[in-house]
């Protein structure tokens, strides 16, 4: 049987259990289509006040039965597996009724106000809770009732997911000297974590690639952007042609030219008495044929193309073996370009060579014109600046190039492209001219 407002006690929780049903009693059989627009949308705001209070009066029945200890009397767990059990509530909701309960009945009094009067729904009551929680427990006298009611006053003005947000802020809002503080606190925790979590992790998948793996604290990651973000840009081909390549591709393409110079620059510190380097194993004969596999001293295994190639760069040491597998040649002296060479080729070449590239001389290997294993010197007539890019398209085999009479590389195009073969020069190359 229904009973209003009079004829029950003046508890909150009853009354707000009266006037519910007093208003679904009135409500029940009134047809919607006789209402106006102004009547219909203050029915809506009422029955959605009248939903708060009714919340309100669960929330303080729940929290009743939590200080009583029902639970426990009746054999369950917790006052959240009382509630599932009694109400048929999912353990998520039971919890969340159970926690929200206790949170407005032990400190939140102007939260349980605002919702026993309608003015904000259990949605908003949650968020409110959650933002106090949060808040640093050494806060000043009077700082989480002013958090509370500032934010409970912004339930008024804003959706549950918008308050979530400005909750997140409340302490700047309330204190912020306090905020600066636990900001400063918060973010120092953040980062001794960091530094503890932090990796970088290689596996071969077996399929010829490796899987990089790493996470890094905020400014390490900062430092390492930073490094690759210039390298990374999309660049077109020599085609004039966009950038095929995808972000991901940019940025490991970035990350290796990184390292592959700090290789090259040889101020790395020493391992066991030498710079870090690669070595490449592979017999004298085969690397002159190109008909066997290479390997890395980290195990990898490399084709003989790409053997050859990197056997021109500095930063990656050949091992070549003789027929009774004796290391014929470490890769020392002789065999590369001595620091004043390089420089020599940088001020000659400026740069990558080959027609129409503008990359920096920091992006280039020097490259042998005749290999080195086929009897070709580490002089200058017999060396050119070539960008890893280009390097690889000179060791394919399509392109050639040599040093032309007036001591300068220029490059001759596959038919393909010219079937004259037409020798070519990169053109934004400025040099000085030659005196006589």
């Amino acid at each position: 049987m229904n009973r209003s407002a009079a004829e029950v006690g003046g508890h909150p929780a009853a009354v707000a259990v009266a006037r519910m049903s007093d208003a679904l009693k009135d409500f029940s059989g009134t047809p919607l289509w006789s209402a106006s627009d102004t009547k219909l949308t203050e029915l809506l705001a009422e029955l959605s006040a009248l939903e708060a209070r009714l919340a309100a009066a669960r929330l303080a029945a729940v929290a009743e039965a939590h200080g009583r200890d029902i639970a426990k009397r009746s054999g369950a767990a917790s006052t959240a597996a009382w509630l599932r059990q009694t109400l048929r509530l999912t353990p998520a909701a039971a919890k969340q009724q159970t926690a929200l309960a206790v949170a407005l009945d032990r400190e939140l009094e102007i939260t349980r106000r605002a919702l026993e009067e309608g003015a904000l729904g259990v949605a908003h009551a949650r968020v409110i809770a959650g933002a106090v929680e949060e808040l640093p427990c050494d806060v000043g006298p009077g700082v989480r009732e002013s958090a509370e009611a500032r934010l409970t006053e912004w339930a008024g003005q804003f959706d549950a997911a918008q308050l979530a947000k400005l909750g997140k802020r409340i302490l700047q809002v309330v204190d912020p000297d306090a905020a600066d503080a636990d900001e400063a606190r918060r973010l120092a925790e953040e980062e001794k974590r960091a530094r503890l979590r932090r990796e970088l992790t290689f596996t071969d998948d077996g399929r010829g690639t490796v899987w990089i793996r790493g996470r890094a604290p905020v400014e390490e990651a900062a430092v390492i952007r930073r490094a690759i973000d210039v390298l990374a840009k999309p660049r077109p081909s020599d085609a004039g042609l966009p950038d095929s390549r995808s972000p991901g591709a940019r940025a490991l393409d970035a990350l290796h030219e990184v390292c592959r110079r700090s290789l090259a620059a040889g101020r790395l510190p020493t391992q066991r008495g030498e710079v870090p380097q690669l070595v490449v194993t592979i017999g004298l004969g085969k690397l002159r044929d190109q008909v066997s596999a290479g390997a890395l001293d980290t195990g990898e295994r490399l084709s003989p193309a790409v053997v050859r190639r990197i056997a021109c760069d500095a930063q990656i040491i050949p091992a070549v073996l003789g027929s009774d597998s004796v290391p014929l040649d470490l890769g020392r002296a002789a065999r590369l370009f001595t620091p004043a060479q390089r420089r020599a080729l940088t001020i000659r070449d400026q740069g990558c060579a080959f027609p129409g590239c503008d990359r920096h001389p920091h992006w280039c290997e020097a490259h042998h014109l005749t290999h080195w294993v086929d009897g070709g010197r580490s002089d200058l007539d017999n060396g050119v600046l070539l960008c890893g890019h280009h390097h690889r398209v000179i060791h394919r085999g399509d392109w050639q190039v040599r040093i032309a009479s007036d001591g300068l590389p220029e490059f001759i195009p596959p038919r393909l492209i010219d079937p004259q073969r037409r020798p070519l020069r990169n053109h934004m190359r400025i040099h000085e001219p030659t005196s006589a």
